[in-house]
C-alpha cells in the first residue's frame, strides 16, 4: 500500500514545481524539451518493442496513424481543425490513464520482494515526468480544473488496477488492448509535439492563419539551449531508470 500511496503523491510533484516556475519562459522551454525527450524514449524503448513482441509489425503501423491521422485530418478539413486537435489530447490522455491502471496493477506486491522492491521504484519515477506532461499539457489549453481532474482520474486507476490486479491481469497481453495502447501511444506524441501555442492556436503545421517570417518557421523546428537543457535532463534520468530498475 506503500507503494501505491507514494505513486500517486508523485503525481503532484511535478505540477506543484511547474506552478512554482512555470511562469518563467526559460522553465518551460526545459519542461518543454524535457517531455519531447521522455515520451519518445519511452515510446521507443518501452512501448513499441512490448507492442512489437505480441501484435508485430502492426505496432508500428497504429502508432503512425495515432501520430499523423489527427495531422491529415486537420489539413483535409480545416474546419474540424480544432476538434480533431481536442478528441487528440483525449485520446492522449486516455492512453495515460490506462497506463495508470497497468501501473497500479504492477505496484501490487508479488512473491519476488527484491524485483517488486525496483519495480515500485521505478514506477514511482515515471510518475513524476508524467504529471508534469499532464500540467504542462492541459493547464495552460483548459484550465486548472481539468488538470486536476485528470491527475485524479489517473489515481484513481491506479488504485483501482492495485486491488483488481489478479482480474486485469489477463486483459494486459490481450491483442486488442495491446494494439489500442500502440494507437494512443501515436496520438500522444502527436499531442506532445503540436501543443496549443500561447495564443490559443491549435495548429500542427506550418500552415495556420498566423502570418509568421519563413526564418522563424524554420527556427520553430529547431530546439533552443533551454530545451536542449530539458532534452539532457531526460536522458539523463531514463538513463538512471533504466540502469538501476532493469
Amino acid at each position: 500500500m506503500i507503494a501505491l500511496f507514494a505513486s500517486i503523491f508523485a503525481l503532484g510533484i511535478g505540477p506543484l514545481i511547474y506552478q512554482t516556475f512555470g511562469p518563467l519562459r526559460r522553465t518551460d522551454k526545459i519542461v518543454s524539451g524535457f517531455i519531447l525527450a521522455f515520451i519518445l524514449i519511452t515510446l521507443f524503448l518501452e512501448v513499441l518493442p512490448e507492442t512489437f513482441s505480441l501484435i508485430g509489425y502492426l505496432a508500428f503501423i497504429l502508432v503512425f496513424i495515432g501520430f499523423y491521422g489527427p495531422t491529415l485530418i486537420e489539413k483535409q478539413f480545416k474546419k474540424l481543425a480544432t476538434k480533431t486537435h481536442l478528441l487528440t489530447i483525449v485520446l492522449g490522455l486516455l492512453g495515460l490513464v490506462l497506463h495508470a491502471t497497468i501501473d497500479g496493477a504492477a505496484l501490487y506486491p508479488s512473491d519476488s520482494a527484491i524485483q517488486y522492491e525496483n519495480l515500485s521504484v521505478a514506477i514511482i519515477l515515471h510518475r513524476l515526468p508524467v504529471g508534469l506532461t499532464i500540467w504542462w499539457l492541459l493547464k495552460p489549453l483548459l484550465g486548472e480544473r481539468y488538470a486536476l481532474s485528470t491527475l485524479l482520474a489517473m489515481a484513481l486507476a491506479t488504485t483501482g488496477g492495485y486491488f483488481l490486479s489478479m482480474e486485469l491481469k489477463d486483459y494486459f497481453s490481450n491483442d486488442f488492448f495491446v494494439a489500442l495502447q500502440a494507437l494512443i501511444s501515436g496520438s500522444l506524441l502527436h499531442v506532445i509535439l503540436h501543443k496549443p501555442y500561447a495564443d490559443g492556436c491549435m495548429h500542427t503545421s506550418l500552415d495556420h492563419s498566423h502570418q509568421h517570417p519563413v526564418k522563424n518557421k524554420i527556427k520553430s523546428f529547431l530546439p533552443e539551449r533551454w530545451e536542449l537543457l530539458g532534452i539532457f535532463f531526460a536522458l539523463l534520468v531514463t538513463s538512471i531508470l533504466h540502469l538501476f530498475f532493469e
